[in-house]
C-alpha cells in the first residue's frame, strides 16, 4: 500500500481498466469514461488489468 497521492487529484479514465482499494473506504472499478477524486493523503492499492490512461488534474 502506498500513499499515491500528495493533493486532491482528480481523474478521467481514457482506457484500460484497474481496480483500487481505498484504505478504510471503497474499492472503486475505474474505466474508460470514469471519473473518480481521490482525497489527497490517500492511501490506494492498485491492480491494473489493462493498461490504464487516465487524465488528470491536482488541486493543491
Amino acid at each position: 500500500m502506498s500513499t499515491d497521492t500528495e493533493a486532491d487529484e482528480v481523474f478521467v479514465v481514457l482506457r484500460g481498466s484497474a481496480t483500487i482499494e481505498v484504505e478504510n473506504g471503497p474499492v472503486l472499478d475505474v474505466g474508460p469514461g470514469e471519473v473518480e477524486l481521490m482525497p489527497g493523503g490517500a492511501r490506494t492499492v492498485w491492480t491494473v488489468h489493462e493498461t490504464l490512461r487516465k487524465v488528470y488534474a491536482v488541486r493543491p
